[in-house]
């Protein structure tokens, strides 16, 4: 099968992802530079920066894949509550994410840099923004428009909050089924909130 340019475009930007995502994951951020990305992806320099400006734009891809990977895991339409949604979300991290050993130095290696320098504190804002906004749309349908939208802005922001911490915990104390509770009980605690007048 011949691929288009287009899909031919994609596959390099994916192999040039995936490759930041192998340095990182083994070595930190401070491994990740432009011979090695070359190297480890198997193309030219000249092919790295046609699809990436900077290795900040790899940086800010690879932390959109996050987000997307996330979120594509619980697609909205195959739950018929709030509570179904928010268990999903739950097992997603407690049984995929936390186990990725690579995702996980990737994210908590990032967060460190986005308080430090003010171009990755922007990718962390887009990132947080991206994985808040696709939240919206399982608030909404399972809400309809009975929740204001600085109360919806709120919820997302307490689940965003809560989860970075969640997901450290979890890998530090490595007890799935005491987070799995405590999940469970800080689902409670927003869908209360969610349907508070």
């Amino acid at each position: 099968m011949v691929l288009t340019r287009k899909e031919t475009a994609q596959a390099t930007r994916i192999k040039i992802i995936t490759a930041a995502f192998t340095i990182v994951g083994e070595e930190s951020f401070a491994g990740l530079t432009s011979n090695k990305l070359v190297n480890v992806a198997g193309i030219a320099k000249g092919t790295l920066y046609h699809h990436f400006k900077s290795l900040d734009d790899v940086v800010s891809a690879m932390m959109q894949k996050i987000t997307d990977d996330f979120m594509q895991s619980t697609p909205i339409e195959q739950f018929d509550s709030m509570a179904e949604y928010l268990d999903a979300l739950g097992d997603y991290q407690i049984n995929i994410l936390v186990e990725d050993k690579v995702m996980m130095n990737v994210f908590y290696g990032f967060l460190p840099k986005s308080i430090h320098e003010k171009k990755y504190q922007l990718i962390c804002q887009k990132l947080l923004d991206g994985a808040c906004g696709q939240i919206v749309p399982a608030i909404k349908n399972f809400y309809g428009d009975n929740i204001s939208p600085e109360k919806i802005e709120r919820t997302i922001r307490m689940i965003d909050i809560f989860c970075i911490g969640f997901n450290f915990h979890l890998k530090v104390f490595e007890d799935k089924q005491a987070y799995k509770i405590l999940w469970q009980d800080f689902s409670l605690l927003l869908i209360h909130y969610l349907e508070l007048e």
